[in-house]
This record gives structure tokens, sequence and C-alpha cells, in this order.
């Protein structure tokens, strides 16, 4: 069921990633969405999303109208026949992403996946791997920079690890590592790899170590529709 909607806020300190991110979590796939200004000093949210599974009208409602700051004034119900798509620069953008991975991590796997649903094929590598980069790099300046910087060999096994731990079984081998059950592409077919934004994510929070300074890493082998097992090589 697609549909778009108006939520205004209570304040302006609730702002799009305070929608986003529960609707998200509650396994909406979004579409679009917008912010602007309210006249009574809040915001107005516009988002435009499909449902999944067999989620009813009143059920929807309710999840709109469960989000906490916000009154939902305008609703629309899109016939089986109507396309409410739009651009893909209208997506879910690199910008509102990072900010639902702040206000919701570890429990980013989903808004990942909704972000690489936007993103086409020619563009999807880059983008997931820039935005890995951005949030590995994050994670090690908030939970790592503070120590003494450590070796690369000393970094993956005591910092990298526990980092990569928050989504799945992370098993290590010198600069070798192995995500089992990675939620990056526990979903996706044998023709597609969702470890992209691994890659990315590696190369950020090693390159954000001052004693790393640069690293090199790839994917050498993908689960995707096989084992689930994603490995990778840092040097």
């Amino acid at each position: 069921m697609k549909f778009s909607c108006a939520l205004e806020t209570s304040s302006e300190r609730i702002r799009l990633v305070n929608v986003i991110s529960p609707l998200i979590k509650a396994g909406y796939q979004l579409i679009s969405q917008r912010q602007e200004a309210s006249e009574n000093g809040g915001n107005i949210i516009h988002v435009v999303a499909k449902t999944q599974g067999n989620k009813t009208q009143a059920e929807l409602v309710d999840d709109l109208s469960a989000i906490e700051g916000c009154t939902l004034f305008k609703l629309q119900i899109a016939d089986d026949e109507t396309d409410v798509s739009v651009p893909a620069k209208q997506r879910l953008d690199e910008k509102s992403t990072l900010a639902a991975i702040g206000a919701q991590y570890p429990d980013i796997v989903d808004v990942v996946k909704q972000y690489e649903a936007g993103l086409t094929g020619d563009e999807r590598e880059a983008a997931l791997q820039s935005l890995g980069r951005k949030v590995g790099g994050g994670i090690y300046q908030r939970d790592y920079a503070l120590g003494s910087p450590l070796k690369m060999s000393a970094a993956i096994s005591r910092e990298l690890v526990p980092a990569l731990k928050a989504f799945c079984k992370v098993k290590v081998d010198g600069y070798n590592l192995s995500l089992v059950k990675c939620p990056f592409c526990q979903s996706a077919d044998a023709s597609h790899s969702g470890c992209h934004f691994v890659v990315g994510y590696i190369d950020g929070f090693l390159a954000s170590n001052p004693a790393v300074g640069q690293a090199n890493v790839e994917e050498t082998s993908c689960g995707a529709g096989s084992t689930n097992i994603c490995e990778f090589t840092v040097w």
C-alpha cells in the first residue's frame, strides 16, 4: 500500500529524523521525505512511503499517530495504479540516512537497506562505501579516539572487531575478517552484494586512526545467496 502523509511536530527540535527513524524501524519503505517550518513553531514533515506485508489502513494510521511529538493531519492512500515514485535524488539522501543512523545506532541495517533501495546500479557501490566511511569514521571518533592510537594489527583485533560485532558475529585471522550471517546482504541474491557499506565502514574506521592513516579494504568473498559469510582483507 502506497501512501503520502504530512505530520506537524510540536517543537522545532522534532525534525525529519525523528519521524523517519520510527517508520524505518516499523518496516515502512520510504520513497521520499522533506521538512518545512510550520506556522506554529514546529516542522511539517512530508513522507511518501509503502507499507510492507498485510498492514491495514487502520494499523498505518495507528503507526503514524504514535510518532512522539507529531500530529497526523494529512494522509492519502494511493490506488494500486497510482505511481507515487519520485526521482532517486529525492529519495532517502545521505544526510537523512546519516541522521537516522545516528539516532538508532547500532540498529541500522534497515536504514542502510532503505538508502540502498533508492540508488541506481551505477552509483550503488560508491554511494554505499561513502556512507560506510562516514559511519565507520564517526564510530572510531566516538568510541576509540581518546585512547592511544594502535597500529593496524592491534586496531583490527582490539577495536574494529568489537565495533563490527554490533552487527553480527565476526572472525579475524590477522588482516582477514569474516562476517558470519552478514546482515547487510542476508536477503540478497547471489548476483548482488550488500557489503559495499561494510567495505566503507572498515576503511573509514581504520583511516580515522592516526596510527593507521590509510587502509585498503577488499571484499574477497560475499556470502549473499549462499553461506551468508562475507570475507574482507585489509592491508
